[in-house]
């Protein structure tokens, strides 16, 4: 009876410490199928391992994605957001997190971690944060891009750059970009 009903297999943001006994530094070697979880415990950011079967596997699961953390912040518009990482296959996360995308490829992740870092998403986020929370319908002003290498942006180019090329595909005025780029602080 530790879990709400209905979130059994949900990893909630106390996970580590409420089943210590399901989650292990280590991968054990008991020819079970593990899984890494990004979370955090005593304030620290950390990766245990469990098993597959526990867990209620996002579809992203086996594949390259972004974490975010959920709460984050004040809410005040483009605040930065507390460092965001690449979460590998095989590679899943607590509530704390809010994970972002579905790759086949390391490329596409980066290029999505140089996105949630440029001011045009995080001026277009923070149209929808009111407060620290950040769920997925905080992000459903910024617009959706194409982040392969076939892409209308390039996405190897410096976050900096990479609004540039935004503001242009969005046909952003001379005033807009002034108040994003007065507002909104820069994140490297």
């Amino acid at each position: 009876g530790r879990h709400s009903k209905g979130h059994r297999y949900d990893l909630g943001s106390s996970a580590f410490e409420q089943y210590p006994e399901l989650f292990h530094k280590e991968k054990p070697d008991d020819g079970e199928d593990y899984i890494k979880i990004y979370g955090k415990k005593d304030n620290d950011r950390i990766y245990l391992w469990t098993k597959r079967k526990y867990i209620k596997c996002p579809n992203n699961i086996d594949r390259y994605k972004v974490f975010v953390p959920k709460a984050n912040g004040t809410g005040a518009i483009g605040e930065i957001l507390s460092t965001p990482v690449i979460g590998l296959p095989v590679i899943g996360h607590t509530l704390t997190f809010l994970s972002i995308g579905n790759f086949a490829t390391k490329e596409e992740a980066e290029a999505v971690l140089k996105y949630v870092k440029t001011k045009f998403a995080r001026a277009l986020l923070g149209t929808l944060k009111v407060t620290q929370d950040n769920p997925k319908e905080t992000w459903l002003n910024v617009p959706q891009q194409d982040f392969t290498s076939t892409s209308d942006i390039d996405w190897t180019m410096s976050v900096d750059k990479i609004d540039k090329q935004l503001f242009k595909k969005y046909g952003l005025k001379p005033e807009e970009i002034n108040f994003i780029n007065e507002h909104i602080t820069a994140m490297e």
